[in-house]
């Protein structure tokens, strides 16, 4: 694979993610700059502008593998990967509707929009529904479990596209950072992490991208950004097909017994130097397009101290 810059490619990602969000009272805003969203929306026998927030996920996530692929070169395999965390991350954002799993979604909004038909590069290349099926396994996979990766995912777009501030607090990003590996040592011990899993494959590709994350902030300075862990999956069961039976499906896909939330043991300090005043513009501004309860607790609690947080 062609090398490629990790925060160049967060920062395109950013902006595709612009295109379309709701508003923390739940409205839809589609900036006037951003009508390219409603580029890939052909359902049924129509073909124009998108119909919704989902429609809008629909024609975004083949705007993120176009880009991807046409700016970073990125092969078809690790380019699923990202749609995947980007359309996990979309979708548990909004408040309009919360799908059982990613296939619900999949069914409705990619198999019945005519664009993932087309070739992402010429004749030779896969369409971008083939793309999107290298992860098909994932589909099934309830919600809850698959939401997991939201949190992470959000947290290296966060800290990806504000690396080049002109001002970088360090106390304000490593919090953040923890927060990432507490949420990564959750995934980590899931029953759904089975080793050549592509659950395993998504959790290899949030370690590789912090670790590339934490260097970069290391070298402005920001060293106190904690060292995540080594995965560590579950064996494959028994290929005897005598003892096991459908355990593998149901291993992928049975709920894990409910955890506490590793939020209620984290800790954070209020900024250090900014009054309150001060701070509330720079919360909305990493807020306003968060609409996902425990994201949106987590993101306000960084930055007024909780004493229970």
């Amino acid at each position: 694979m062609a090398p490629y810059s990790i925060e160049d490619l967060y920062r395109d990602i950013n902006k595709i993610d612009d295109y379309f969000y709701e508003s923390t009272t739940g409205y839809l805003i589609v900036p006037k700059n951003s009508r390219l969203i409603h580029k890939y929306c052909h359902y049924g026998n129509t073909s124009g502008n998108c119909n919704g927030y989902f429609e809008m996920t629909s024609s975004g996530l083949i705007h993120l593998l176009k880009k991807l692929k046409d700016t970073h070169r990125l092969e078809d395999d690790k380019l699923s990967e990202y749609a995947i965390l980007w359309l996990i991350y979309k979708l548990n954002v909004q408040t309009k509707r919360k799908f059982a799993n990613l296939n619900d979604f999949y069914n409705s909004y990619i198999v019945n929009n005519k664009c993932y038909n087309d070739k992402i590069k010429g004749d030779n290349s896969l369409t971008y529904k083939e793309i999107i099926d290298k992860k098909k396994d994932l589909m099934n996979i309830n919600n809850k479990e698959i939401s997991k990766f939201n949190i992470p995912f959000y947290i290296l777009f966060d800290l990806y596209n504000t690396v080049y501030d002109e001002y970088v607090n360090c106390t304000y990003k490593s919090n953040y950072a923890k927060i990432f590996v507490d949420k990564f040592k959750e995934i980590n011990k899931d029953s759904n992490n089975i080793e050549e899993s592509l659950y395993n494959k998504l959790l290899s590709t949030l370690s590789d991208d912090y670790n590339k994350l934490k260097k970069i902030y290391h070298n402005k300075k920001c060293t106190s950004f904690p060292s995540i862990p080594q995965i560590e999956p579950k064996k494959k069961p028994s290929e005897n097909p005598a003892a096991n039976s459908g355990k593998v499906s149901e291993q992928m896909l049975v709920e894990t017994p409910k955890v506490t939330s590793s939020s209620s043991s984290i800790s954070t300090t209020l900024i250090p130097g900014l009054s309150v005043f001060s701070v509330i513009p720079v919360f909305l501004g990493i807020a306003y397009k968060v609409n996902n309860k425990e994201l949106k607790t987590i993101i306000f609690k960084l930055y007024f101290c909780d004493p229970l947080y």
